[in-house]
C-alpha cells in the first residue's frame, strides 16, 4: 500500500485543499467521494492518493485523493502557512514557527533590504504577540549598555536602565500573571556585534538565559524568561565585510534561516497593489533591481535595491516621470561616477561603479546603454 499524504483544509471562499507534503505541491486536490463529516479550516488529514491528471491544454495538475484519517488537532501557529502581506518560502516559514515554539533563537540572514527586520515584527503581529522590541546592536560597546547606562545624579552615579530591560521585566510579569502572551527582541544587525560583547553575551543564548553585569549600583543579574523570544538579523555576502562577526560559539546557540528574495511575479503583484502602476511598469522597475542585485551579490557593485527602492521607483512613474528616468533616479543615483559616453558610444568611466551597474543591466538585456546613458545625462 502507497503511504499516505497530508492535506490542510482552507475555508475561504469554499471548502479547498492544499498538500502539506512539499513535493505534491502545484496539485489541485479533488476528494474521491464527499466528506461524511464536518470539516473546520485548518484541519489536517492523511489521504490514500487515488491518481493523479492534467487538465488538457492547460498546466493544472490535479490529484484524486481519498480522506482516511484526521490528524489531531493542530495548535493556532502549526496551521499558519503563510504570512499576511509578506511574502516567504513556506518551509522556511515552518523552522520559524518550530523552532520560536520550542524556545530556540533564530538568526535571519540575506542582503541589505531583504526584509529580515520587518519579517519579525510581521510573525510577532502575526502570532498575536506583543511589540517586539529592536536593538540596534551596533551601538552597543558593552554588555552592560543593553541593559542600562551610568549616569551622573546630583553628584553621584546612577544606573539608568534600557528599554530592553523594562521590556524583558514585562515579560517575567507577564509569566508570573499567567497571561498567555510572548515578547520578542530583535537584535538588528548582530553580525557587528562589538569582539568585547561577543562573549559575554554566550549567558544569554545558553540553557541558563541569563547574564550578570556590573553596574555602579553592583552586580546586577538578568535572566530571559521562557516567553521572551529572541530574532537576530544578520548580512550576508559583501555588506558583511568590515563587521565584527559572530564568534562560533554565538553561532551555536541560534538556529540560522535565509531569507530568500521575493519571485518576480509576488514582487510585481506586491508593486502594483501597493503603488498603482501598471503592471508592465512593475515588471520592468522590478527586472532591473533583480539585475543590480545579482551584481551587488557577486561584489561588483555596492548598492542592492531592495523592495524599499522599488517602491520609490513606482511613486516617480505615478507622477508622471517616464520609466527610464524613474529608473536612473531611484536607482543609480546611489552608485559612483556619472554616466557619460566616449566617442565610441561607451560608458567614459569604465571602472566607476555607475559603469559597473549599468553594464550589469546591459549584460542582462534590461536596457540599451547608448539610449539610456543619453537619458541619463539629460537628466542627473
Amino acid at each position: 500500500m502507497a503511504d499516505l499524504l497530508l492535506i490542510r483544509a482552507h475555508n475561504g471562499d469554499g471548502l479547498t485543499w492544499k498538500f502539506v507534503d512539499q513535493t505534491m505541491v502545484g496539485y489541485k486536490i479533488v476528494l474521491d467521494q464527499p466528506p461524511t463529516i464536518a470539516i473546520s479550516d485548518g484541519d489536517i488529514w492523511q489521504v490514500e492518493l487515488v491518481n493523479t491528471s492534467s487538465v488538457k491544454g492547460k498546466r493544472q495538475k490535479i490529484a484524486t485523493v481519498r480522506l482516511v484519517a484526521k490528524v489531531q488537532q493542530l495548535k493556532a501557529w502549526e496551521k499558519i502557512a503563510e504570512l499576511p502581506d509578506h511574502w516567504i518560502d513556506p518551509v522556511d516559514l515552518k523552522c520559524i514557527l518550530t523552532w520560536l515554539h520550542s524556545g530556540t533563537d533564530i538568526i535571519l540572514i540575506g542582503p541589505k533590504g531583504s526584509g529580515k527586520t520587518s519579517l519579525g515584527f510581521v510573525i510577532a503581529r502575526t502570532l498575536g504577540w506583543q511589540d517586539p522590541y529592536k536593538v540596534d546592536v551596533y551601538t552597543i560597546k558593552r554588555t552592560t549598555d543593553l541593559f542600562g547606562t551610568d549616569a551622573a545624579h546630583q553628584g553621584s552615579t546612577l544606573f539608568v536602565r534600557s528599554g530592553l530591560l523594562d521590556y524583558i521585566e514585562r515579560a517575567q510579569i507577564a509569566l508570573e500573571s499567567g497571561l498567555d502572551t510572548h515578547f520578542l527582541v530583535i537584535l538588528d544587525e548582530i553580525n557587528r556585534v562589538h569582539a568585547k560583547v561577543n562573549e559575554s553575551l554566550h549567558g544569554l543564548f545558553d540553557d541558563t538565559r541569563q547574564v550578570t553585569v556590573v553596574t555602579t549600583e553592583g552586580s546586577k543579574t538578568i535572566k530571559l524568561p521562557p516567553n521572551l523570544h529572541v530574532v537576530g538579523t544578520m548580512n550576508m555576502g559583501a555588506e558583511y565585510l568590515g563587521v565584527h562577526g559572530l564568534d562560533e560559539a554565538l553561532k551555536d546557540r541560534f538556529a540560522p534561516v535565509k531569507v530568500r528574495p521575493m519571485p518576480v511575479d509576488y514582487e510585481v503583484t506586491k508593486l502594483v497593489r501597493e503603488t498603482k502602476v501598471l503592471e508592465q511598469q512593475a515588471l520592468a522597475v522590478v527586472k532591473v533591481a533583480q539585475a543590480l542585485r545579482e551584481s551587488a551579490t557577486g561584489g561588483q557593485i555596492s548598492f542592492a535595491p531592495s523592495y524599499r527602492a522599488c517602491r520609490n521607483v513606482a511613486r516617480l512613474l505615478n507622477h508622471g516621470l517616464d520609466l527610464k528616468t524613474a529608473i536612473i533616479k531611484g536607482f543609480l543615483g546611489w552608485y559612483e561616477g556619472e554616466l557619460a559616453l566616449d566617442p565610441r558610444g561607451e560608458v567614459a568611466q569604465p571602472n566607476t561603479e555607475m559603469a559597473k551597474a549599468y553594464s550589469a543591466l546591459r549584460m542582462r538585456g534590461v536596457a540599451q546603454a547608448k539610449d539610456l546613458i543619453q537619458v541619463a545625462a539629460r537628466e542627473m
